[in-house]
C-alpha cells in the first residue's frame, strides 16, 4: 500500500464517523440545546455532501463543484450557531449576517457554474477559502466581543468555539493553495489531503463528543 492508497483508505472513515455522530444526535435530539441541534444538522449535511460527491465522482469522474457547496453549507450552518450565540441580539449584526450569507450564496452559484464549465486543469475555486476565513472571523469575533464586554464564557462554549476556531484556521492554511491541491502532479498534494482528512476526523469526533456530553447532561 503506497501513500495514495493510505489517503484514499482514510477517506472512508469520514462518512462512518459522521453517520455515527448523526445517530447520536438523533438519539439525544430532544434533550439537546439549540447549539448541539445545529451541530447535528451540520454533521448530517456533511454526510450528505460526502456521499453525494462520491456518487457523482464515480458517475461523471468530476465532483469538484461540491467544494463550493461544501464551503457554503459550513458557513450557513455555523452562521446559525453564532446567530444564537449573540448575533440575534443586535439588529446591525443580523443584517450584516444576512447580507454575508446572501452574497456567499450568489457567489457559490456563480462558482459552481464556472467549475462545471471549465476543464479540471483550469480549476479555480475560492469560495471554500472565503467561507473558511469568515468562520474564523466569526469565532474570533465571539471571543473578542465577550472579552471586551467582560462577559463570562462557560467552559462548554469556550471549548466549542475554540474547536471551531482551531479547525477552520488549520483548514484555511490547507485550502489557500487550492489550485495546487487539484492540479499538482508530483504527489505532494496527497500530504495536504491527508492532513485535511485527519483534521476533519478529529473535528467530527470533537463535535460528536460535544453532542454526547450535552445530551447526557440533560438526562
Amino acid at each position: 500500500m503506497d501513500f495514495y492508497d493510505l489517503v484514499n483508505f482514510c477517506t472512508y472513515f469520514s462518512p462512518i464517523v459522521v453517520l455515527g455522530g448523526v445517530g447520536i444526535g438523533i438519539y439525544y435530539f430532544k434533550r439537546l440545546d439549540i447549539l448541539r441541534k445545529i451541530v447535528t444538522f451540520y454533521l448530517l449535511a456533511m454526510f450528505a455532501v460526502d456521499v453525494l460527491s462520491r456518487i457523482i465522482g464515480r458517475i461523471y469522474e468530476n465532483n469538484l463543484f461540491f467544494i463550493p457547496i461544501w464551503g457554503f453549507l459550513e458557513l450557513f450552518i455555523f452562521s446559525l450557531l453564532y446567530y444564537f450565540l449573540g448575533i440575534k441580539d443586535t439588529a446591525g449584526k443580523k443584517i450584516s449576517l444576512i447580507i454575508i450569507i446572501a452574497a456567499a450564496f450568489l457567489f457559490t452559484i456563480w462558482e459552481i457554474n464556472k467549475v462545471c464549465n471549465a476543464p479540471i486543469e483550469e480549476f479555480q475555486s475560492y469560495s471554500k477559502v472565503i467561507s473558511t476565513l469568515l468562520l474564523v472571523l466569526l469565532s474570533l469575533g465571539f471571543f473578542l466581543e465577550n472579552i471586551l464586554k467582560k462577559k463570562d464564557i462557560s467552559s462548554d462554549l469556550f471549548l466549542l468555539n475554540s474547536g471551531i476556531l482551531i479547525y477552520y484556521s488549520l483548514t484555511l492554511i490547507i485550502f489557500l493553495p487550492i489550485d495546487f491541491l487539484i492540479q499538482d502532479n508530483t504527489g505532494l498534494k496527497f500530504y495536504f489531503w491527508f492532513a485535511n482528512i485527519i483534521f476533519m476526523l478529529v473535528f467530527y469526533i470533537f463535535l460528536i463528543l460535544s453532542i454526547w456530553r450535552n445530551g447526557k447532561t440533560q438526562e
